[in-house]
């Protein structure tokens, strides 16, 4: 058991992580969170586009733990779904990054790392070009969104996403995606 919660505090404050949650994420939970995390960012006085596009993100980003988690627990009373992961939300050379992370099934990782390899070979406007391509054709065979979200994450990052993974048996990774803003 955890015994020390300082020792993870102090490693939150050196990587300058200010807002963090592990668990089931259900739709309640991201409202509550993305509430919090909007006002945390305004009495910090950060300028609202800033605080838009990291909410973007972090809507995004919680949306991938909820529709493709591995790891899920039985539908909430207003029957969505409710995956498990974590996120953090912290600062990184002046920047903004959103991090979350969850277990995933393999054969879907493939699919997420070739996304992403392919968009960051792209730039601003040929991203823009295919968000609005894409926003046009139907939702990719497997997807529970339109496809869309790793493209507007790019648009809006001030870097490459970035993508990890650890194999954890046969069957699921555990990844983690930043966003860097």
């Amino acid at each position: 058991m955890l015994t020390n919660l300082y020792d993870i505090y102090r490693q939150m404050q050196q990587e300058q992580i200010f807002f963090s949650f592990t668990g089931p994420v259900s739709q309640h939970v991201v409202e509550g969170i993305g509430a919090a995390l909007k006002l945390k960012m305004e009495i910090e006085e950060n300028d609202v586009n800033t605080i838009q596009k990291v909410f973007s993100i972090y809507v995004e980003q919680i949306q991938n733990i909820m529709n493709y988690s591995a790891d899920r627990l039985n539908r909430d009373k207003e029957g969505g779904d409710i995956g498990i992961g974590i996120f953090v939300v912290g600062r990184q050379d002046g920047h903004f990054y959103v991090r979350c992370g969850n277990n995933i099934y393999n054969d879907k990782l493939f699919i997420i790392k070739e996304q992403v390899e392919e968009l960051k070979t792209m730039g601003k406007d040929d991203l823009k070009t295919l968000f609005r391509s894409r926003r046009k054709s139907p939702p990719p065979l497997g997807s529970k969104g339109a496809g869309l979200g790793f493209i507007e994450m790019a648009i809006k990052a001030s870097r490459p996403i970035e993508v990890d993974f650890t194999a954890l048996d046969k069957t699921t990774s555990f990844l983690s995606i930043t966003v860097v803003i």
